[in-house]
């Protein structure tokens, strides 16, 4: 058996008889400018591939060591002491000693192993191609544990593994959520369990720390842990710029003194401080808190048990949904995609999407479109992939679901002002939206948009925009450098070059991102 380590073509892990021959390539490390920067970093970043295999081949040791005790405890039939040292907490015990491991720690390891090689098979093989990492892995993994039905687990596994071997570019958040969004979407009653079993779970717990401080450690359902931090954040916002506190600390004085009954005051010390932090001021703020959770109609009315998404928390089930929606706190806002082939750009400004267009591109992203990003989507910029061109705007850069994505504002001002970072968004032939990211250094990375699964039919309608018809030159500016164009437009003018000779790359190795479960672009 021989496999190729993902995104590194010339490494490989080959299985030959009793041997683990595992050949990592490793680039060359010119000094200076020669040295390919491209290569180094694809070393640095997916060099550790062959760890989700070795890990794979643990698991599957520790599992035969476990499943042939097993066997002798079948055989042998069961009595007390069989009960308590079973053949999991036997195969642990060894693994303990030979690792120097506690008790619970072995029996965690061979629990997991166990699951990789019975619970999701299909999913362990992601890791042990190179596809999951082994922290990936594990975070998908616990999203099934509430999963009791062997035969719903297996339509899980195999849903699961299947949507992640084709969305591209994956990140410990994007996997657990997707996970999370296909379990509670095939088993309601794991999801309302889980739920259930949450709620138990409430709880308000103080930890010391040190001499002088503790944690307190507040347990509350999804919705309303944000809201709380939106709610310190609104408190917080209220003091001057000459504050000397970070904002966790501006967040723990102001949780205390919501909490306490006290006066939240800035630090700043200087006479006639700026500050707004009366109380008519802070409720101000909290009026304007809006938590956005995305559900279909069919959920909220309890004939379909697709899951909603809440924006900052991912997934939650159609339960959940029906019961946030059901808060006398809550406000609906219906979203017809229909409304999107009247325009997606305001009618007065062709550079601001609509209402509609806004909350779709969103709601689709789900978060921060850079891959290893989750800032939520509704606290991002929504960012033109292709450069809006405010001098001819039928020229590119429309205001639609296909050019628009939401980024936060690191990221968004790392693509503007660092050269090199050049981003595109494809829309395939089954309407799946793509993203696609090029660092400087030549590599480029792609990813479907997290949450096709929830508005798949965004992709499928057709773009009212004009196609584009080419860059307008620039008006006279009077005296100075005349140019044809500006240097923004310039600079645009290259990235779209760029993703022009991405598209035409993406074309002609069509057939090598189908055998890694991507798209035929």
């Amino acid at each position: 058996m021989q496999t190729t380590l993902r995104s590194q073509a010339a490494s490989t892990v080959e299985v030959d008889g009793d041997s683990i021959v595992i050949r990592i390539a490793k680039p060359q490390t010119a000094d200076g400018a020669d040295a390919d920067q491209a290569a180094l970093l694809q070393f640095a970043a997916r060099a550790d591939s062959f760890q989700g295999f070795i890990l794979w081949q643990r698991y599957a040791a520790a599992y035969q060591v476990w499943q042939a005790k097993v066997d002798v405890a079948d055989a042998a039939g069961a009595d007390g002491f069989s009960r308590i040292y079973d053949p999991l907490c036997q195969t642990a015990a060894s693994y303990a000693v030979l690792t120097g491991s506690k008790q619970f720690t072995a029996e965690r390891f061979v629990d997991r192993a166990i699951a990789c090689m019975e619970r999701v098979p299909e999913l362990g093989k992601l890791m042990r191609d190179g596809v999951l990492t082994p922290l990936w892995f594990h975070a998908a993994l616990a999203q099934t544990e509430a999963v009791l039905d062997d035969d719903l687990l297996a339509v899980i596994d195999n849903e699961a593994a299947g949507r992640l071997r084709g969305m591209g570019g994956l990140s410990k958040d994007r996997v657990a959520k997707t996970v999370n969004g296909i379990v509670a979407e095939h088993d309601a009653d794991a999801a309302r369990a889980a739920t259930e079993a949450a709620k138990a779970r409430k709880k308000v717990i103080a930890t010391p720390v040190d001499a002088e401080l503790s944690d307190v450690t507040i347990t509350a359902a999804s919705e309303d842990a944000a809201l709380i931090m939106k709610s310190l954040d609104a408190v917080a916002a209220g003091v001057c710029d000459d504050d000397p506190r970070n904002k966790q600390s501006r967040r723990s004085d102001a949780a205390v003194a919501r909490l306490t009954g006290t006066q939240f005051a800035c630090r700043c010390g200087n006479d006639g401080c700026p500050a707004r932090l009366s109380e008519d001021e802070i409720a101000e703020r909290c009026a304007k808190i809006v938590l956005h959770v995305v559900a279909r109609r069919d959920t909220l009315t309890g004939d379909s048990e697709t899951p909603a998404f809440l924006d900052g928390f991912g997934p939650i089930s159609a339960e959940h949904a029906r019961e946030v929606s059901g808060r006398t706190d809550t406000v609906h806002r219906e979203l017809d995609l229909g409304d999107l082939m009247d325009g997606t750009a305001q009618a007065g400004n062709g550079y601001r999407p609509t209402a509609a267009c806004d909350t779709a591109v969103r709601a689709l992203h789900g978060q921060c479109s850079m891959i290893g990003c989750d800032e939520p989507a509704w606290q991002c910029d929504l960012d033109h992939v292709q450069e809006y061109d405010h001098f001819d705007p039928e020229a590119g850069g429309p205001t639609c679901p296909c050019n628009l994505n939401p980024k936060c504002r690191f990221h968004h001002g790392l693509k503007t002002h660092v050269p090199g970072w050049v981003d595109d968004q494809i829309v395939d032939a089954n309407g799946i939206v793509w993203t696609e990211v090029t660092t400087p250094e030549g590599i480029t990375v792609r990813a479907q948009a997290l949450n096709s699964w929830l508005l798949p039919e965004l992709g499928l309608l057709p773009c009212t925009h004009p196609a584009p018809v080419g860059a307008a030159t620039v008006r006279d500016a009077g005296p100075g450098p005349q140019r044809e164009v500006t240097r923004t437009q310039a600079k645009h003018r290259y990235r779209m070059q760029i993703r022009a000779a991405n598209r035409r790359a993406r074309g002609a190795t069509a057939a090598a991102f189908v055998s890694w479960g991507e798209p035929p672009f």
